[in-house]
């Protein structure tokens, strides 16, 4: 039963009116049961579902006498993160919002760095150990309530002790630099070992505050790994260390490895466990040979990291049958930010679930499908309860932001004006990702709540209410860190299994928070508190109070910036909510002018960036775009832009003529663009095709291998000119060996970029050895586009590839598409052997029109043994669109190419030499 009152405020003396609507508002949330405070500070339930330790039988994993094998990710932040504007500790939030969501992806181990947590002479000071023999107390919160947190979800964890890299929160050089040592000297020298273990044994002997489980003595950790992707490590120096925490923690696994290979003493080491290989990126044949070579030895295999923008079907779907595939754990995981959309990390793997994009939700699939066949079904959590963190208001508009709820697919806003019915808000699709959302009518009075869907589009959660005054703003803090308050004193943050409170010490405790134009304040509090508020924060005036309903606290009519809260011994506090004064708008915004595309603008080949003139007084832009002078019928209307320009996801037609204006707005108006509606055309479709490369104009090997240059990086390729037998046409052939770095490849730098704008595809002639796999890929203003066309018979073939084959490689990021300028042209090869790659006539496409192979001119060929077919035909009797398109297997030689790749754009054509 919703016993939550009406939110609209009495009507009362206009002087009285504000302060009756926040009344309204904290008494609102105060009756969330999910948030309201509690009676008195009571334990929480810390139940882990991990009662059994996971156990080594040979080269497999047991639990309970079953066979355990299981898929998850990284989640390395959990104990120290970088991602906070800083480094910081992670709010409990985020750490069981990000356990949550792995979760929900069937993970049953999580991999984490969070016992990576050491610095030298006090530049870490958040870490373990801040210095050489110093540990931090401090440091362990997050850690405690992260293990504590994944018991209670049944997932366990590797924990990496130290780092064979300088990252944030240290490495192995911590131990080795304070003597003035090496980082060589880390795995001879007995004073960085003694220290090493020194840091470890303190660790090993911890017990959790939260649970009262000692760290060793807890099934959640499964196993301690000697350390991330040590590069070092010695047969002698491994086994001493292995017997070290064998001996605190001889019910739990230790693991070790290094970054790309197996390293071979970890195959040797007596009493280890388990072998953790990475990478980046991953291959089926790869993968299962690595975990051959580790079981055969009679150790446990583990992918500790592999490329989650490989994970696929292609790549997970034949591990499942691979018995001696014990775990797989993609890099990495992130999740809800705490003030409002997802955790950014730019290292090119990052993968939020359900995920933001059509890519990230294909790889969540896939890695959830995997963990399913293997048996890895761990109870999914419920979606999460989103919760408004501010309602901004400026020039009369409000803009509702809020934290997102794990496992939510996308969001709506809903607004009540008469507190019974709800009406949703127009703001568009609100996907994952979205931390906010303008309300372009923005009613005096409106009561805000946001509504998380789930894939189905069914309603999962529901936020709390948020009320609103006229020329007002609303803060939330939910006090799971100290970001939003200017200073504390006596309180510590303390997260629970149901939420995390600010508990008062045995003394007392203050909070205290700046808002401009501060008016009222609410408070979910249990236990005695005194509110207070001041213009300088040094003379304070305390604040009448009134007790709601569910115990919010409520002060009214305060004096700012200053608010003050103080907390009796033991009292809790669990959400702040802050209301501030805003001017209102003195009259409609101001004019201004449209600047680009400029009126009359013509042969524009993609959706422009539409840009205009700031307006002062604007709350936000609205963008108008129609085929015709007056805008009706409009191709799209684009509201609540908060920038003066925008590039609109609208597909424009080939020479059509188009009309556009953009309008200020505000609470008391609308303004025009000064220009009014200027119009642009946009260029007609190409009719002819572009040689991209017919190797005609080169007079000899020489100018053709200045040409094509050599990848350094890769085996011995040498491209010299040939006669395509079938035209009577010069060509080029490339002699290859793919020994050692096991691929090889050539690149051409155009001296002017080309333009591939309008054209349908690619079509090129290729010979090769039938089973070899050719890769066609390019790239355009830096971004990379590709697809896979096989090698299926002995002799010529010639294949046309559509642009809508062509897709963003996984290694390489999202991205849109706009074939405007290539500057490259490559050819590689990648697998095992020697051979010779003959390539010939590549050009683009147009509607219904292909250069005749040889000429560069429009033309039909006719399909035969051997012989040019027509567009679309291999040769084969299978048009090329029929062509196995398997996505390029990725290998190690995708990275040599992208750093290959100039500024502008890359073509690249390769091969891959498939297992015969």
């Amino acid at each position: 039963m919703n016993r939550t009152p009406d939110p609209r405020p009495p009507r009362r003396d206009p002087g009285r009116r504000l302060a009756a609507g926040l009344l309204a508002a904290a008494l609102t949330a105060a009756l969330s049961p999910a948030l309201a405070a509690p009676a008195a500070a009571a334990p929480t339930d810390w139940t882990s579902l991990n009662t059994s330790f996971v156990e080594r039988d040979g080269a497999r994993l047991v639990l309970d006498g079953e066979t355990f094998r299981f898929s998850g990710p990284n989640i390395y932040w959990l104990g120290l993160d970088e991602n906070v504007g800083g480094v910081d500790y992670p709010t409990a939030f985020r750490i069981a919002d990000t356990l949550d969501a792995a979760a929900r992806m069937g993970s049953t181990v999580v991999r984490t760095h969070m016992m990576t947590s050491t610095g030298q002479d006090g530049a870490n000071p958040l870490a373990i150990m801040p210095s050489l023999g110093q540990m931090n107390e401090e440091a362990f919160a997050t850690i405690d309530f992260a293990i504590a947190y994944a018991g209670k979800l049944g997932i366990r964890l590797v924990l990496p002790l130290t780092d064979e890299w300088e990252y944030y929160h240290g490495g192995h050089r911590d131990f080795t630099t304070p003597y003035g040592l090496t980082s060589a000297d880390f795995y001879t020298d007995e004073r960085p070992i003694a220290a090493y273990q020194a840091y470890v044994d303190a660790i090993l002997r911890r017990t959790n505050a939260l649970t009262g489980v000692r760290y060793t003595e807890d099934p959640t950790v499964m196993a301690w790994e000697l350390g991330n992707e040590l590069e070092g490590m010695t047969a002698p120096w491994i086994e001493r260390q292995v017997a070290f925490i064998k001996e605190r923690a001889p019910q739990q696994l230790v693991a070790a490895g290094r970054r790309f290979d197996i390293d071979s003493d970890t195959l040797s080491a007596p009493g280890l466990d388990i072998v953790d290989v990475h990478y980046y990126p991953p291959t089926v044949a790869r993968v299962s040979a690595d975990a051959a070579t580790v079981t055969a030895a009679g150790k446990v295999y583990l992918a500790g990291e592999y490329a989650s923008t490989a994970a696929s079907p292609a790549l997970l779907e034949p591990l499942v049958a691979d018995p001696n595939v014990t775990g797989m754990l993609f890099w990495s995981l992130f999740g809800n930010n705490d003030r409002g959309g997802l955790v950014p990390h730019d290292d090119g793997f990052t993968i939020h679930a359900p995920g933001a994009t059509d890519a990230e939700r294909a790889r969540v699939s896939a890695i959830a499908a995997y963990a399913a066949a293997i048996g890895a079904v761990p109870a999914a959590p419920a979606v999460g309860t989103p919760l408004i963190t501010a309602v901004d208001r400026a020039d009369g508009i409000n803009t509702v932001r809020w934290r997102g709820a794990g496992g939510a697919v996308s969001y709506r806003i809903e607004r009540t004006i008469d507190g019974t019915s709800w009406t949703p808000v127009e703001t568009g699709a609100l996907a994952a990702d979205a931390g906010s959302a303008t309300d372009f009518a923005s009613p005096v009075g409106a009561v805000y709540r946001v509504v998380a869907l789930d894939a189905a589009g069914a309603v999962a959660s529901v936020s709390d209410q948020v009320a609103t005054e006229a020329d007002t703003r609303v803060l939330v803090d939910p006090l799971e860190s100290w970001l939003l308050t200017e200073a504390h004193d006596g309180a510590n943050i303390t997260p629970r299994a149901d939420g995390t409170r600010v508990v008062a010490a045995d003394d007392g405790a203050s909070v205290t928070w700046k808002q401009d134009r501060l008016s009222a304040a609410s408070f979910l509090v249990s236990g005695s508190t005194v509110v207070e508020s001041s213009p300088d924060g040094s003379t304070w005036e305390t604040a009448a109070t009134e007790v709601g309903v569910g115990g919010a606290v409520v002060a009214r009519d305060l004096v700012g910036p200053y608010l003050r809260v103080t907390l009796a011994a033991g009292a809790e506090l669990s959400r702040a909510t802050i209301w501030s004064a805003v001017d209102a708008p003195s009259g409609p915004p101001a004019a201004f002018a449209s600047i680009s595309p400029a009126a009359g603008t013509v042969d524009v080949t993609a959706t422009p960036t539409f840009t205009w003139e700031p307006s002062v007084g604007a709350a936000y832009y609205r963008l108008t775009l129609a085929q015709q002078a007056d805008l009706g019928n409009p191709v799209v209307v684009v509201d609540g832009i908060g920038t003066t320009s925008i590039t609109p996801t609208v597909s424009l037609t080939p020479g059509q003529r188009y009309w556009w204006s953009v309008a200020a707005v505000n609470g008391a108006g609308t303004t025009a663009s000064s220009t009014g509606a200027a119009y642009f055309l946009m260029k007609t479709l190409p009719s002819e095709s572009i040689v991209v490369d017919d190797f005609e104009s080169y007079a000899d090997d020489a100018a053709l291998q200045a040409a094509y240059v050599r990848n350094t990086g890769g085996g011995a390729i040498t491209p010299t000119l040939a006669t395509n037998p079938d035209t009577g046409s010069q060509a080029m052939t490339a002699a290859y060996d793919l020994a050692g770095p096991g691929y090889a490849g050539i690149v051409r730098t155009f001296q002017t970029p080309q333009d591939w704008w309008g054209h349908t595809g690619l079509v090129f002639w290729v010979q090769g050895t039938p089973g070899d796999d050719v890769t066609v890929q390019f790239v355009t203003h830096g971004t990379y586009w590709e697809t896979v066309a096989p090698i299926e018979r002995e002799g010529w073939q010639r294949v046309a590839i559509p642009f809508s084959d062509f897709a963003s490689p996984a290694w390489a990021g999202e991205a849109a598409f706009d074939p405007t300028s290539v500057t490259q042209l490559g050819f590689y090869l990648g697998g095992e052997g020697a051979g010779t790659l003959l390539v010939d006539d590549v050009a683009t496409t147009v509607a219904a029109v292909e250069p005749e192979p040889g000429t560069g001119q429009p033309g039909t060929g006719q399909p035969g043994a051997g012989q040019p077919g027509t567009a679309g035909d291999t040769g084969t009797g299978a048009p090329a669109s029929d062509l196995a398109r398997t996505g390029l297997e990725a290998a190690p030689w995708i990275v040599v190419a992208l750093a290959l790749a100039a500024t502008g754009g890359l073509l690249l054509i390769r091969a891959r030499r498939r297992a015969h």
